[in-house]
């Protein structure tokens, strides 16, 4: 029997489930509802004990006056056990009719098949095909396997890092040798990593506005990273981040090389070791220059990168990232990841998850350089079982999806006028 659960008996349970993501959470259902969708919090106690639970929300259909549901990456459920699953959506559908819905969806966080970091399919690895049918046979309308953004309502690929029990130099020794260089360099530049409040989150908001225009997604308003703060914060599960570099102190560390391999080359005495101090001498008196003029054009703290992190249940999950394109040479997405993949060893997270990606590896893809920043942290690609629908008033769904179709075609035109 279906049953109301607290925000924090939920929350307990959903921090400690195999499945668990922030978006099976409390906070996320207050978000949501701060953009109009209705948060309910259900699951199936036995002996006083949670077996399963979730997180639904649900949204008014305008002229039907009828609700569509939507459970946010999926029941937190044992995946494995039919019985499980076909008593947890039966108790689902019920309640879904109770308030007055007729379909509701889910976008289970369970792996399809095993792939590496280079998304290739693993033999004899983790698939799920079998619970793919098997929800299909029980009622489930499944989404397809898609491999771009955009059909789902959250991407059906993902890309994660396992840091159970490693270390840092464990970590890093796995990275290819690009990315494992990339952090390297990000450390010669004084680069530090600053957590903000909600005083500072202008500064992000338009360091993700920049990073939008330039790839081409419309971001959120101000008001949304507000409320998530505000909702997420006071737990502590959110962690917005900013990459600064401090141009004074970076131009000191540069005058000090410069002094010391001046003494060297005044020192040595075969012509040879000369000539390559008297070249290394100029490389760092033009890095010297470069930043000088950084600091005259942008003034002597400068933000480069920035990310939005969320620290619920057993991993860090890199929700947003962000840079400028005229300071990406300072490396500060490589720094920023390694600090946070740090963060998440040393208080015992067993993952970072970069999440979203596409499922196309090859290089003519539009997002293969994602794919392959997050691939050279020696990430494995996970792909997931995907969307499904759940009908339970056929003829009211079949009148929504026709009014559904009638607004994405008039959507469509309209971006075209």
């Amino acid at each position: 029997m279906l049953e109301s659960l607290t925000d924090q008996e939920f929350n307990q349970f959903s921090e400690k489930h195999p499945n668990n993501m922030f978006f099976q959470s409390s906070y996320w259902g207050d978000l949501k509802e701060s953009t109009g969708w209705k948060k309910h919090l259900v699951g199936i106690k036995e002996d006083g004990k949670i077996i399963g639970a979730t997180l639904l929300l649900s949204k008014k259909i305008p002229v039907l006056n009828k609700n569509m549901f939507y459970v946010p990456r999926g029941f937190l459920i044992n995946y494995q056990n039919e019985d499980m699953i076909t008593l947890f959506t039966k108790e689902i559908v019920h309640y879904v009719k109770k308030n007055n819905g007729i379909f509701f969806k889910i976008n289970p966080t369970v792996e399809y098949q095993q792939r590496n970091t280079d998304g290739d399919i693993v033999v004899d690895g983790t698939q799920n095909k079998k619970l793919v049918d098997f929800l299909i046979r029980i009622g489930y309308q499944h989404n397809g396997f898609t491999i771009r953004y955009g059909k789902d309502l959250e991407p059906r690929w993902i890309s994660v890092l396992d840091i159970e029990n490693k270390t840092e130099k464990e970590i890093l020794k796995e990275m290819r040798p690009t990315t494992r260089n990339g952090i390297q360099n990000s450390y010669k530049h004084g680069l530090k990593l600053i957590e903000i409040d909600k005083t500072r989150l202008k500064e992000f908001k338009h360091l993700m506005e920049h990073t939008g225009e330039r790839r081409g997604f419309i971001d959120r308003p101000l008001s949304y990273y507000e409320k998530m703060y505000e909702v997420f914060h006071k737990d502590g599960k959110i962690k917005i981040m900013l990459v600064e570099l401090d141009t004074k102190e970076h131009i000191d560390h540069l005058k000090l090389q410069y002094e010391t391999t001046k003494t060297k080359m005044e020192q040595a005495k075969k012509e040879g070791l000369k000539k390559e101090l008297q070249s290394q001498l100029e490389a760092v008196d033009r890095k010297i220059k470069d930043i000088q003029k950084v600091q005259q054009e942008h003034g002597e703290v400068i933000t480069v990168a920035g990310g939005l992190f969320m620290t619920f249940g057993t991993q860090v999950l890199s929700l947003f990232g962000a840079s400028y394109r005229e300071f990406m040479h300072f490396n500060g997405q490589y720094f920023l990841n390694f600090e946070m993949i740090k963060y998440a060893i040393n208080h015992h997270y067993e993952k970072f998850n970069f999440y979203g990606i596409t499922g196309e590896f090859n290089e003519d893809s539009p997002m293969y350089g994602l794919f392959n920043f997050k691939r050279g942290f020696h990430a494995d690609v996970v792909e997931l079982i995907g969307e499904f629908t759940y009908v339970v008033n056929k003829p009211y769904y079949f009148l929504y999806d026709k009014m559904f179709s009638i607004y994405k075609k008039l959507k469509k035109w309209r971006n075209h006028k």
